[in-house]
């Protein structure tokens, strides 16, 4: 029968498994989210449009 006082001594190796899959598991979540949002929002109606102020045009072509 064990003592109430006899402790055992504390770990000398400690495991590193839970941390680094709870890291991995993140990092292919936040990828998957991104390559299935990135899927989702890659339509070729969407562009990009560029408008350009029709004084600051006039001021460049007097000043040449």
């Amino acid at each position: 029968m064990r003592d109430s006082y006899d402790y055992e001594p504390p770990e000398q190796r400690a495991s590193t498994g839970l941390p680094l899959s709870i890291m991995l598991l993140s990092v292919l979540t936040i990828a998957v989210y991104l390559t299935i949002g990135g899927a989702l929002l890659d339509q070729e109606s969407r562009g990009v449009a560029v408008y350009v102020p029709t004084s600051y045009s006039s001021q460049s072509n007097a000043s040449e």
